[in-house]
Order: C-alpha cells, then structure tokens, then sequence
C-alpha cells in the first residue's frame, strides 16, 4: 500500500513538473514569436521616408572662398529617389581691386549675402551596404547684395542687389563602415544665370563630413534598446519563477 501511494505520489510530482516546464516553455516560445514579429514591423521595408540633410559646402565666387550653409528637408521614395527642399545662405568678406574711370585700382572690401530657397532630386546610383553613390540635381531661387566698399575712405563704390536663379548638379559618394555612420563627400557644379561681374556665382562645389543615418539608429534603440531587452528581462522572470 505504501509503495503504491508511494509510485501515484511520485507521478503526479513528475507531472506536476513537466506540466510546469511546459507552461513556461510555451510562454517562453510566446514572448520570441512577438520579439520576432516586432523586429520584421521595426526593419521593414518602406516605401516612403522622411529625409533630412545639413548640406554645408565650399566654393568659390571670383576666386574667393566661400562656405555655403544650408538644410535639406524631403522624402525618400522606395530607396531610390529623393526629393525635397533646400535652404542655402552664403555670408563672405573678401578684398579685391575696383577698377575707377581714371584706370587706376582702388582696395575694396566685398561683401556678399546670397539666400536662395532650392527643389531638389537625388538619384541611388549605387546602393550597397558598404557603399552609396548618388546623383543629385537642384534648381533654385534667391536674393543677393553686394556692397564694394573702399578700404581707405570707407566709401560704398558698389551697392547691388537682386534676384538669381541657380541650377546645380553632381554626385556624391558615402562610404557607411557602420549601417548607421560612415564618411560623405560631394563635388559639382553650379550655374547661376546672374551674368553681372560683381555677382558672379557660378562655379564649383565640394563638400565632406560625416554621414549618420537617425532612422538606422531609431530603428537600434527601438528594437536592441527596447524591445529585445524587455523581451529578455520577461524570459528571466520566467525562468525563475518557482
């Protein structure tokens, strides 16, 4: 009799714990299918997505150098192409020789302010992991004043403002050693239809800095940051449960 209550003790002992197993295995076997579920959700693939560039670049304007400030806002269309708009100000000093009806040349400072407003398309090229190549196209249009004012007498000789409409093109090229951050750099042209000597601003381009990509680091911080660990803190709880 005792060995028999003995065995029936013992089964449903084992029972009670295989039972118990399971149920957390299952909870367990839950909480990865939803981890996983939200990981396909937060990487998916989208079709339209928010842009956002800091687009500083140098130049020169009648051998001047200058530094051309300016902000991108737009959407990005299934990776591939972008569009969007552009705000762009250039604020530069330089001295330069003033040629005066008597045929001889004065020391001027020039002054330059140029604010141009600008829609612009950029093209993935190449688009690789490690790699992008893009091909950007922009057509603005600004405001400028020039100011020639004589180093000596402190005299405005020239004193010019209007508008221009500027057309731009080029490629870029971002190197991404991390899916979030990599290395960018930018070259084209620039052609301004302001033939005006003084207000010349046509030219070349460049620009390079760093390339970080927020929806990549979003992305990280959502799932690693949140997700996954929320996921793992409830399987520990689990698997310590009595």
């Amino acid at each position: 009799m005792r060995i028999t209550i003995y065995i029936l003790f013992s089964l449903v002992f084992v029972e009670a714990c295989f039972g118990q197993d399971s149920i957390k295995q299952h909870k367990i076997d839950s909480l990865k299918a939803q981890l996983h579920a939200d990981s396909s959700h937060i990487y998916r693939f989208r079709k339209v997505r928010p842009f956002f560039s800091l687009d500083n670049r140098n130049s020169f304007i009648k051998d001047a150098p200058v530094n051309v400030q300016g902000i991108q806002l737009g959407i990005i269309f299934k990776e591939k192409h972008t569009f969007g708009f552009g705000y762009y100000t250039i604020r530069a000093t330089s001295k330069q020789k003033v040629a005066t009806k008597t045929g001889t040349g004065l020391e001027a400072n020039r002054t330059l302010n140029l604010n141009y407003l600008t829609v612009f398309y950029q093209y993935a090229f190449v688009d690789k992991r490690y790699f992008e190549l893009d091909l950007p196209l922009e057509l603005g249009l600004g405001g400028y004043d020039v100011k020639l004012t004589d180093v000596v007498t402190n005299k405005i000789l020239v004193d010019k403002n209007g508008g221009t409409l500027i057309i731009g093109g080029g490629v870029g090229i971002t190197i991404k050693p991390l899916k979030w951050f990599g290395i960018a750099g930018s070259a084209g042209y620039r052609n301004a239809l302001e033939k005006n000597p003084n207000v010349n601003f046509s030219g070349f381009f460049y620009s390079y800095g760093v390339w970080v990509s927020l929806g990549s680091i979003y992305r990280d911080v959502r799932y690693c940051g949140i997700k996954r660990k929320k996921c793992r803190r409830h399987i520990h709880y689990i698997l310590n449960e009595n």
